[in-house]
């Protein structure tokens, strides 16, 4: 930070005076008669001085609050010598997108670089928050605090530091309340479990241009109640309400700065108000601060409090939920967005939203494009494409016929053994399934997602039960542009209870049925014996190709398959060259059979070069991929290819997917015909039923770690460090490594 770099320079409307004023007129209140009884004892002074000062100001100072000078002054010293060490030491628990706490010092407010660094720790341990902003993401994380090792002191320093100030902070929150006319109790139940408060450390080096940067931007804070400790170099600012002046606050020894949160405005319907704020920085002294900042539990609807609205009052904003306004606000730390952050102005009830209308109405609208789905620029759709004339189309006629000649089955298996090693993927006509059957299916799905999203979510499929309904699906960490609808083929469907290698229990899943359409479970029962049909004739070519037995895959689908069936429906997307249907990526199973409409959108990656090759749609056609399981039976002599779909910006598109899975208790491994001496066994074998379930944890519960691919069983020869970890992790993982275990998502068509 010894230069300014034109990151930290704020518009001149916005860059600091450096003649200031200091801020005599916010108020001080003297908070002793606290320490001897309750808020609701306490004199009806006192609550009004608070009911002013959060009327007037939107900020107070407080003293004889009660907590000790040495336990401020001890954390304030270890701070000071953390920050004093090399970068290299502090950014050794640097936070991240998936460990949002600990150091960091590259933050921005209003799209400007802030000029300090920072180190933040939470309250509660774990911290329970929302995987992601979606809405309707129920995934949970949790969040731990990182501690370094030098300065050994902090931790402790901290921990008591919070004890002293989480006390002070209720007690305010009553005092709070009873200004209000409201029970001292109020706000209570919003903290009394679950909480998500935490405390920043910050630390402003000296600044060779304080008359262009700020220590923080403008900006107002989106919690309850902020409790500030700042040293003597002082730099806050406050935007008077009545002229808007940015008046400084002189430091006043051993005292706190409280600052109602929009949290607290939207509580009190505007009675109260969040004031927008800023820190200065010096030419020549450095300066630290320490804000605690009280936020209630992740699940807190935020809303006005009904005992503060009336006819003559009614609410000024729609409610919304804590948790995702803050996992939609901690989106922009880690990579810049292109619309506004959001604010509690989004959910006045006169505003018009334009970004975040799902978090508002809990409603899924694929109406605008929300950065959530936005693919990054390497991974974006072309819009001119390659059509995939390449791409094998196999005649099954002689197959489905009869009696077959043998010189045509010998030259349908050669256009198999071709297509899967060459391709991974091939087109089959002629195949058997009537065309009135597909098309029934079609038509019920249509039916189906024409629905009202609340009709649709009253089959939502839930960890509970994975088949069912759903609109938040990722690939690769970024939103596909889709909704779907997924069945069971064998019903009840066997499947280990848990990812654990020693739990021996099973979970059954079954179907659940819209009520609308009522034709949807019949076409749907009545396609799955078709196409189930087709795969198991599918299965035959491809064994005979490997020069196996027609029937050497039968025992691993004979008994208790976990095969399922995907209805996707892709509605039309405004940003094509952006988004993406489903992301890249390879099936896990053993085959797939697509049935895509006239509208197309599958691409996949061309072996030769990489390139993204699009499949031009047949009429009645199936498109067929090997999947991860037979390319690790066939030992790499077939591979799993990389595929992804694209949407389209005028037209809907549905595709059929079937997904061939064997039994869960199938262990998978490079098949004893196809190894020898000469071509050893590549892969570990690995149990189906546990790479399922673990790779289904992520649907409902973001994990820090890569999804499981079938690489991570590689043999030695490929980096046996991740081998053994990913074996570690579901085979013998234990109840305290939880949070390292291998996430997972089923990106499909």
């Amino acid at each position: 930070m010894g230069e300014v770099d034109p990151t930290f320079i704020q518009q001149p409307e916005h860059r600091p005076k450096l003649e200031v004023i200091e801020a005599q007129g916010i108020p001080q209140i003297d908070l002793s008669p606290l320490l001897t009884s309750s808020p609701a004892d306490v004199h009806a002074d006192l609550v009004a001085q608070v009911r002013d000062a959060c009327e007037n100001w939107g900020f107070f100072q407080v003293f004889n609050h009660g907590i000790p000078v040495e336990s401020r002054g001890k954390l304030i010293s270890a701070a000071k010598r953390f920050f004093d060490q090399p970068m290299e030491e502090k950014r050794k628990v640097r936070r991240d997108e998936a460990h949002p706490l600990g150091y960091y010092d590259t933050e921005h407010t209003k799209n400007v670089r802030d000029w300090k660094e920072v180190f933040d720790v939470t309250v509660d341990v774990p911290t329970l928050m929302w995987a992601s902003h979606e809405p309707d993401d129920e995934q949970m994380t949790e969040y731990l605090n990182q501690w370094p090792h030098h300065p050994p002191e902090l931790r402790e320093a901290c921990e008591e530091y919070v004890k002293d100030v989480q006390k002070l902070s209720y007690k305010l929150l009553e005092l709070i309340a009873l200004s209000l006319n409201l029970p001292a109790n109020r706000f209570e139940a919003f903290f009394s479990k679950g909480q998500t408060s935490f405390i920043r450390l910050n630390h402003y080096p000296p600044c060779p241009a304080p008359d262009l940067a700020l220590g923080v931007g403008r900006h107002k804070d989106a919690i309850a109640l902020t409790i500030l400790t700042q040293d003597d170099v002082g730099g806050l600012e406050v935007k008077r309400k009545t002229d808007g002046e940015w008046i400084f606050v002189k430091p006043t020894p051993n005292t706190f700065i409280i600052n109602v949160g929009d949290m607290i405005q939207v509580w009190s319907n505007d009675k109260y108000e969040s004031v927008e704020h800023r820190v200065m920085v010096n030419s020549t002294r450095e300066r630290f601060s320490i804000p605690f900042f009280l936020c209630p539990s992740y699940y807190t609807v935020v809303e006005p409090l009904v005992e503060l609205i009336d006819e003559q009052n009614p609410a000024k904003y729609d409610s919304y939920n804590w948790g995702k306004f803050f996992a939609t606000r901690k989106r922009s730390n880690f990579k810049k967005l292109d619309v506004e952050n959001i604010q509690i102005y989004h959910f006045k009830k006169s505003y018009e939203l334009k970004g975040y209308e799902p978090l508002r109405t809990q409603k899924f609208a694929m109406g605008e494009v929300d950065p959530s789905f936005i693919q990054e620029p390497e991974h974006r759709p072309k819009l001119a494409v390659i059509k995939a004339e390449g791409i094998p189309q196999i005649d099954l006629s002689p197959f489905v016929n009869s009696s077959p000649s043998a010189v045509a089955i010998e030259d349908l298996i050669s256009q198999v053994r071709d297509a899967c090693k060459n391709w991974g993927f091939f087109e089959v006509i002629n195949h058997g399934v009537p065309v009135d059957v597909r098309e029934k299916l079609k038509s019920a799905a249509k039916k189906f997602f024409d629905q009202p999203l609340e009709e649709k979510k009253k089959v939502k499929r839930g960890e509970g039960n994975p088949f069912g309904y759903y609109d938040t699906e990722h690939t690769k960490n970024v939103r596909d542009w889709k909704e779907v609808f997924d069945f069971t083929v064998e019903v009840p469907t066997l499947m280990p209870a848990s990812y654990e290698s020693d739990d021996e229990q099973t979970a059954e899943y079954s179907n659940q049925w819209a009520d609308h359409p009522p034709e949807l479970r019949e076409a749907s029962e009545e396609y799955v014996k078709e196409v189930e049909e087709l795969s198991y004739k599918l299965l035959e070519l491809i064994s005979m190709s490997l020069n196996l037995p027609a029937n050497r895959f039968e025992p691993f689908f004979s008994k208790d398959q976990t095969s399922f069936v995907r209805l996707n429906h892709y509605p039309p997307c405004p940003a094509p060259d952006l988004a993406l249907g489903v992301g890249r990526h390879k099936d896990a199973g053993a085959l797939t059979i697509l049935a895509q409409d006239d509208v197309g959108g599958l691409e996949v990656k061309r072996k030769t070069d990489g390139e993204w090759i699009f499949v031009k749609p047949t009429p009645n056609s199936f498109i067929i991929n090997v999947g991860d399981i037979i390319q690790v039976w066939s030992n790499d002599r077939y591979e799993s290819v990389e595929h992804r779909v694209k949407v389209n910006s005028g037209r809907e598109r549905f595709s059929i997917p079937f997904f061939l899975n064997p039994a869960h208790y199938t262990v998978v491994e490079p098949l004893a015909e196809l190894t020898d001496e000469r071509n050893p066994a590549k892969y570990k074998s690995y149990n189906w039923g546990k790479f399922f379930v673990t790779r289904k944890r992520s649907d409902f519960k973001k994990l820090d770690v890569e999804n499981i691919q079938i690489y991570h069983f590689k043999k030695p020869g490929l980096e046996d460090n991740i081998v053994s970890l990913i074996e570690n992790v579901l085979f013998k993982v234990s109840s305290h490594q939880e949070s390292l275990s291998v996430s997972y998502n089923i990106p499909l068509y």
